[in-house]
């Protein structure tokens, strides 16, 4: 690889210069016969050296896997003007991968609401379509509970199905209180969720 030290490109410059004008570059542990020389080729050094560090970190800039201070900041700008900036006090990984899950998220499916839940909660909540015969199990009854696929009347958890209410599910947080949920919270779920489809949300002390 060249070398793009300061002295390395004194010594490339140096080279280019026509044969027997200057005494040659010293070897190893020898004198050097041309200070002034080398002193006005060591300051062009010092800038090429100064030059090629800065196109360096330019190419790493063009690149979101690669980018960093500023620049990530100046590319959520771009891309989102001021719906996603940098958070006090977050570091560039943190913050990059912030901007690709907002350049290329995941939307309309199941899953995205389950991790909306586990990441705002911190842990999993409840989903429940009605719809869903793993949600709400079939029709049983305390006396054959196995009939309804281990669920029956009277039983806290079981959930009633419908076919008749499509494109709604019902969310339960594992806030530990039954407080109002967060409007955060309503509003990520809100984004992940399809057009047309209705969340019922609530928090709870543990999901049943």
């Amino acid at each position: 690889m060249a070398d793009v030290t300061q002295n390395g490109f004194a010594l490339r410059i140096r080279r280019l210069l026509p044969t027997g004008w200057f005494p040659s570059a010293p070897a190893a542990g020898e004198a050097e016969q041309a200070p002034v020389l080398n002193a006005l080729l060591q300051g062009f050094g010092s800038v090429f050296t100064w030059i090629w560090a800065m196109l360096s970190g330019t190419a790493d800039q063009t690149r979101l896997a690669t980018m960093s201070g500023a620049f990530l900041d100046m590319f959520a700008a771009d891309f989102f003007g001021t719906m996603l900036t940098r958070n006090p006090g977050e570091s560039d990984d943190a913050f990059r991968a912030r901007i690709e899950e907002a350049l290329f998220p995941s939307l309309g499916t199941r899953p995205d609401v389950v991790n909306v839940i586990a990441d705002e909660v911190g842990q999993a909540g409840r989903v429940i379509e009605p719809r869903n015969a793993a949600d709400c199990k079939g029709i049983a009854s305390m006396a054959s509970p196995a009939i309804g696929g281990g669920y029956g009347y009277g039983v806290a958890a079981l959930r009633y199905g419908s076919r008749g209410a499509p494109f709604q599910l019902f969310a339960q947080l594992p806030t530990g209180d039954t407080s109002q949920p967060a409007t955060q919270t309503l509003d990520r779920i809100a984004d992940v969720m399809p057009a047309g489809t209705i969340a019922w949300v609530q928090d709870v002390e543990t999901p049943e």
